[in-house]
């Protein structure tokens, strides 16, 4: 089987509200902090839902997940896909597989039963993001997906599972493959430190992280690429980007735009832009150029609404030849 991209992580379905001010809200325990994100159990992720349906603005929905968002938008874009992972057997489940199958994105190896897991993404006015993430029990299946890998012919593209089924799936894909990976470890993972990641860091050929996920796991960039890493993507949010190699490292400015709706899944749609530019053979000044204009347009809608079209993609990558 041949694809361009398969990706594995986690697939939610994604609830937006917006509130005033992420500061005033106040749910039981919760901290809710500008830009984090955090795991819930089911019940009181539903509680928080019915919390934000009475306090917030319900504004949209769709198909979520870092790794999911940056394979979507690959898809998109012309590539031919894939997706290993987990979707309940419920009408959430069945949006998800809907979004992707529209793209040609093929879903024969998503696992489709139990319960969806969720995520709600929490915008105020200044368009601060805060997502609580609920797992459902879908990734409790995934040992029952039969894989043999040696009939791939693809690059993978690795980002977390909140639950810990999830992670033991994707560790056992890790050690059947005889290749490097590109990974996004995302908040939820950095989380669980460097001695969790570390299989995965050896792993790993092109990493895209965050400056706050770099502090978090406690690494430098030069151990990073003493454990074999070839490409790190460091993304800065309003600070732009940096890339870094053994041989060189630039920064990049962020892509002006005029009017920001929404920032979630911009870095999933950065690291699209990447790997696309990646597999296009472009040097890695245009790699991160097409990374940045690709999470910059982003911002222009809710969620998936706001991806780059194929149009504007082969246009943009046009000028860049």
């Amino acid at each position: 089987m041949k694809f361009d991209f398969t990706g594995c992580g986690s697939l939610n379905w994604d609830i937006f509200f917006e509130i005033e001010d992420l500061s005033e809200i106040k749910f039981e325990s919760l901290k809710i902090l500008p830009g984090r994100e955090i795991v819930l159990e089911r019940n009181k992720f539903l509680k928080f839902l019915k919390f934000l349906e009475k306090k917030g603005k319900f504004l949209f929905e769709c198909g979520g997940g870092s790794g999911a968002n940056t394979i979507y938008a690959l898809s998109l874009w012309g590539f031919k896909n894939t997706f290993l992972g987990a979707t309940g057997k419920d009408e959430f489940g069945k949006k998800i597989i809907k979004e992707f199958e529209k793209l040609n994105l093929n879903t024969d190896f998503i696992i489709k039963k139990g319960e969806t897991s969720l995520a709600i993404i929490l915008l105020d006015k200044r368009k601060d993001r805060f997502i609580a993430v609920s797992p459902g029990n879908s990734e409790d299946f995934l040992q029952e997906l039969k894989i043999d890998l040696s009939q791939f012919e693809s690059s993978f593209h690795f980002s977390s599972f909140a639950s810990k089924s999830g992670q033991e799936f994707q560790r056992k894909i890790l050690s059947s493959l005889n290749f490097k990976i590109s990974f996004d470890p995302g908040e939820v993972y950095a989380h669980l430190g460097k001695e969790f990641l570390f299989f995965w860091l050896k792993n790993t050929e092109i990493l895209f992280i965050t400056k706050y996920e770099l502090e978090k796991i406690g690494l430098s960039l030069k151990e990073l690429l003493n454990l074999g890493i070839d490409k790190i993507f460091l993304k800065k949010g309003k600070e732009g980007a940096e890339f870094h190699s053994k041989k060189k490292s630039f920064k990049m400015s962020i892509y002006e735009v005029e009017k920001i709706v929404d920032n979630t899944g911009a870095g999933d749609y950065f690291n699209a832009g990447v790997l696309a530019g990646i597999k296009l053979g472009f040097s890695e000044e245009n790699i991160l150029k097409l990374g940045i204009y690709s999470a910059g347009i982003s911002l222009r809608d809710f969620g998936r609404k706001g991806c780059l079209t194929e149009r504007e993609f082969q246009k943009y990558v046009d000028l860049l030849k």
